[in-house]
């Protein structure tokens, strides 16, 4: 193995082991946000950590690059990104109020489900039988983990679908803009709308006149805003910390490593979930949770394999063609001369 090879494995070690941090880093923010589900509204935690987690972010951007590194030609995507950042955290925070985190985080693992289905007519994509075979598996095994009944749905699990839907127009976006805003300034723009969006909905909501319903979803939603005691001013400074280290080595991780090598460990933290549901809160989730839970996984890893197979044909065809046009293509790689 010569020495390319070699630090081309070590960066993907590198890249996966930060994946693995950050994911780990932002389940502890799902602890954080479930305990708030019975002390604080939604709404006030969300601004308040948009602003701490803004510190961090705005001084690495400006380290990055000066005043200059906050300029973009495409505000209305980044914020439009940001928006649906702003659901899906909104959403899955709802959800927690009711679900164990056992429950909740398989739901949210469908987004990879979402993103095929929406990049078909959205981007022009194609999807093969086997992808929409695997799209029809993984939406079993939502049925598995939300168990309807005769008396419907729980809707703690509509809002975690929810939220998977608008994680997945949140990476649809984030692969329009990738070719010109690096991650940091994608982050800085999406706190922007965090902090702007739950701003507004504190004005609208904030004084808890619609404080009215009996579903703990809907009370951390319109509960009314109040002043943090010290613990809570912790956990909010802790919790925006915690996003930014996240959004940090999740970027990395994918600027180090190849996305599909790196992407499969997104599910690394389905059993954290269940390690911190176990610790706090004694749940332990049964065999319907955890059929489905795998079915989910299962289907998501098909997906992201599906992926990397079609990336992998579009190079080698393009290679084919380069050869075929000029003969001898000295930018040939060793790839495409292998399967040729």
């Amino acid at each position: 193995m010569d020495s390319s090879s070699r630090d081309g494995d070590d960066t993907t070690l590198t890249g996966i082991l930060l994946l693995v941090l950050g994911l780990t880093v932002f389940s502890l923010q799902d602890v954080i946000m479930k305990v708030f589900s019975s002390q604080m509204a939604v709404q006030e935690v969300i601004f308040l950590r948009g602003l701490v987690t803004l510190i961090p972010v705005s001084l690495g951007l400006y380290l990055s690059g000066g005043r200059s590194a906050f300029a973009t030609r495409r505000l209305f995507l980044s914020c439009l990104r940001g928006a649906a950042g702003f659901v899906c955290f909104s959403t899955f925070s709802m959800a927690l109020a009711v679900l164990p985190l056992a429950d909740a985080m398989p739901l949210y693992y469908t987004a990879p489900l979402f993103v095929v289905m929406f990049s078909v007519p959205l981007l022009g994509e194609q999807a093969g039988w086997r992808s929409w075979l695997a799209i029809c598996a993984g939406f079993l095994g939502v049925v598995f983990v939300a168990q309807p009944g005769a008396g419907g749905i729980e809707p703690a699990m509509i809002l975690a679908i929810v939220s998977a839907c608008a994680y997945s127009a949140q990476s649809l976006l984030a692969r329009l803009l990738g070719p010109t805003e690096s991650a940091l300034r994608m982050t800085f723009y999406s706190m922007l709308t965090f902090v702007a969006l739950s701003g507004a909905m504190g004005l609208m909501f904030g004084s808890g006149w619609l404080d009215r319903f009996d579903h703990p979803s809907a009370q951390y939603m319109f509960r009314a805003w109040s002043v943090p005691d010290l613990p809570q001013t912790a956990l909010i400074v802790a919790v925006g910390l915690i996003a930014a280290a996240g959004f940090y080595c999740i970027s990395q991780a994918y600027r180090l490593g190849p996305a599909n090598s790196i992407a499969p460990f997104e599910y690394s933290s389905l059993p954290v979930a269940v390690l911190w549901g176990w610790l706090f809160w004694g749940d332990i989730p049964g065999s319907t949770t955890i059929t489905g839970s795998a079915l989910i996984a299962g289907s998501g890893l098909f997906i992201l394999h599906r992926e990397v197979v079609k990336r992998r044909a579009a190079r080698r065809a393009a290679a084919f063609r380069r050869s075929a046009e000029g003969n001898c293509d000295p930018l040939m790689t060793a790839e495409a001369k292998a399967s040729m």
